[in-house]
């Protein structure tokens, strides 16, 4: 049963610890850890968004039910980080904040992509993009919302509100996503010699993606409180996809197999960087949120292997 799990997870976690040895060893320095993050995310992710929403046969109606599945689950566990962090160790608002988000923000790009191509191939591009072209879409706002509103109060709210959007429309994830969207509803087919680029973009996600996080990932290895963090890491991939398959089987009644085995990956995925950059800029909670996504990281190699060989 674990066989063809381990072909998919000994490569993927393999090249992670690659670029977790070159960065550990000094081979491969913050500069270049940073450069090759933006390349990710600012070219490769939105040339292979692009390329597959142009190309994918898009379903006729939006499917709600998938995206509630995914979102009212995760806002579950959203809420409940915030309210636990509060009982147990008597945060503050702003580091309440960073640990609800360590607990249900996914890595869904730079780890949940290579996963689900390499796990569920073809059939599983639609619903992967789906919840990547929305994940920053709905988390990112909210999570600045909440952050400014803990720091400074509602008086600067108009200005967050304007701050955010802007991000947002010039975030280039969501310009692939819009840019595929577009191609496709309007049947425009990309000029060839431009195909061919944006999927040798596109190609290069996967191994660059791993080596970026694993680089990432031995910066954070340090001062991990861990009071606080094994609870987060465990509501992060184990409670949130449970609550995820809950809602999507027994809420929504959503059936396609595929589909389901997606937002629950997703969802199982450890936590991603997003919530240690906030902690940075704001100043708060940064040994918390960084030992969550070191620690979730780790584990995961467990539990993402159950599930493949569940699903499998």
């Amino acid at each position: 049963m674990f066989g063809p799990v381990i072909d998919i997870i000994l490569p993927i976690f393999g090249l992670l610890m690659v670029g977790y040895i070159a960065a550990g060893a000094g081979w491969f320095d913050q500069s270049a850890i940073r450069g090759l993050t933006r390349y990710v995310f600012d070219f490769a992710v939105p040339m292979l968004l692009l390329r597959t929403l142009a190309s994918t046969n898009l379903p006729d109606v939006i499917p709600w039910d998938y995206l509630a599945s995914y979102y009212f689950g995760t806002f579950i566990v959203l809420l409940s980080g915030f309210v636990i962090t509060r009982i147990l160790w008597q945060r503050t608002v702003s580091q309440q904040v960073i640990s609800a988000f360590s607990c249900s923000f996914s890595n869904t790009v730079l780890l949940g992509i290579p996963i689900v191509l390499l796990a569920f191939g073809e059939e599983a591009v639609l619903p992967l993009f789906i919840i990547i072209g929305t994940h920053g879409l709905i988390m990112v706002p909210l999570f600045t919302i909440m952050l400014e509103m803990a720091k400074n109060g509602r008086g600067q709210f108009t200005t967050v509100i304007a701050r955010t959007s802007y991000g947002l429309i010039t975030n280039p994830l969501i310009i692939g996503l819009l840019a595929g969207l577009v191609c496709n509803l309007f049947k425009i087919t990309l000029w060839m010699p431009f195909d061919e680029m944006a999927k040798l973009l596109g190609n290069s996600v996967t191994p660059c993606a791993l080596f970026a996080l694993g680089a990432t990932l031995a910066s954070f290895r340090k001062n991990i409180p861990w009071q606080e963090v094994p609870l987060i890491v465990i509501i992060k991939t184990l409670v949130h996809p449970l609550i995820v398959w809950s809602l999507a089987t027994m809420v929504f009644g959503i059936n396609d197999a595929i589909w389901i085995q997606v937002l629950v990956i997703l969802a199982a995925q450890p936590t991603g960087v997003n919530p240690f950059l906030f902690a940075n800029r704001y100043n708060v909670g940064q040994s918390v949120s960084s030992g969550a996504v070191f620690i979730s990281t780790v584990f995961s190699i467990f539990t993402l292997s159950v599930l493949l060989a569940f699903f499998r």
